[in-house]
This record gives structure tokens, sequence and C-alpha cells, in this order.
């Protein structure tokens, strides 16, 4: 398998690598996400005190219904906006953490660990289910009703926790391996 910056020419994937440009990737995604963050915030009430998260993890039509209803008038828009937010946030969210792991990997060869490839590309994989889950949600905003898409939910929500199972995945092994690593790399040390 190889990593994700292979999809890219090589001269941009060695650009995309270099320090500033995955610095510049993880700033631009935090920028991102302070607008997706204050519409959420917008929509926080009784029947959603998670704002937007409360609507990911609502997988029946009736507890849908519920939580749109209680976003009528002009609050629903900024359940759309948290949503059109979100698609650029989760592109630069799964870019910059794909390259961020790849970029240890790299380090964690040089310290000779070994590195699973496929740990790099989860971030990509979970963005890719978080732009389909945000689709779900649209239609399902958009129509302002779950009346007739008793699939839609549950199917955004099965989106939704797969994203999130696959990057507390991602997070709970890389940090198994930065752990492993740090501890290679100082028995290598002490070895000299």
């Amino acid at each position: 398998m190889r990593p994700p910056s292979r999809i890219f020419p090589a001269p941009l994937a060695r650009h995309l690598l270099a320090t500033p440009v995955l610095l510049g990737l993880c700033l631009l995604t935090v920028v991102l996400g302070k607008p997706m963050h204050a519409h959420s915030d917008a929509l926080v009430n009784a029947a959603a005190p998670h704002g937007i998260l409360s609507l990911q993890f609502t997988c029946s039509a009736e507890a849908a219904q519920h939580l749109l209803n209680s976003w009528r008038g002009g609050i629903i828009r900024h359940a759309s906006l948290s949503l059109y937010w979100d698609f650029a946030f989760a592109l630069a969210y799964g870019l910059s953490l794909a390259l961020l792991t790849e970029r240890f990997m790299h380090h964690a060869q040089t310290v000779r660990h070994g590195f699973p490839v496929w740990l790099a590309w989860l971030p990509l994989l979970a963005a890719g289910l978080d732009v389909l889950e945000n689709l779900f949600h649209l239609r399902l905003i958009q129509q302002a009703s779950a009346a007739g898409q008793s699939w839609t939910p549950g199917l955004a929500c099965a989106f939704a926790l797969c994203k999130w199972g696959l990057l507390a995945l991602w997070l709970l092994r890389l940090m198994a391996l930065l752990v492993r690593s740090l501890h290679a790399g100082l028995r290598h040390r002490a070895g000299h």
C-alpha cells in the first residue's frame, strides 16, 4: 500500500510534506473550523444540546424530526451553513492528518520502527464519510422534514458513527505508535 502523498505528482507530494505547508494546512483546518463551530453553536437548544453534533447522532426519523422542529425559523439556516463549512473542514482535516501521519511514518522509520501505511489513510477515509454524512444531512434539512425519509437519518448517522470510529482508531493507534517509537528512540540513544 502506498502512502497518501503518492496520489499526487512527486514534486507536489514533496511540497505537501514540507513543514511550512503542513503547518499551513493545520492552520487552514483551524480557520475553517471556526465558522463551522459558530454556526453549530447557534443551534444549541434543549432538543440539540450539542448543536449540529446532536443531528449527527440522531439515527431515527422521529428524533431527527424533533430536532429539525426545534430549529424552525431562521435558526435552521445555521445547520446548513455549518454543514457547508464542514465540507471544506473535512477536506482540510483529512489531508492535514493524513500528511502529518505520513510525515511521522517517515520519522518512525528512521529510528528503525515499523509503521503501518494504512494508518495514514484513515483520516482521508473519515473525511470522505464526513462528506457523505453532510450530503444526507443537507438533504434532510432542505426538505425540513424527516417524513418519507426514514432511511436518511439512519444512513447519515451510520456515516457519522463510522467517521468517528475511524478517527478514534487513528488516534489510539497513532498514540500507541508514538509511545513505542519514543521508547525505541530512547533505547537507541541509551545504547550509544
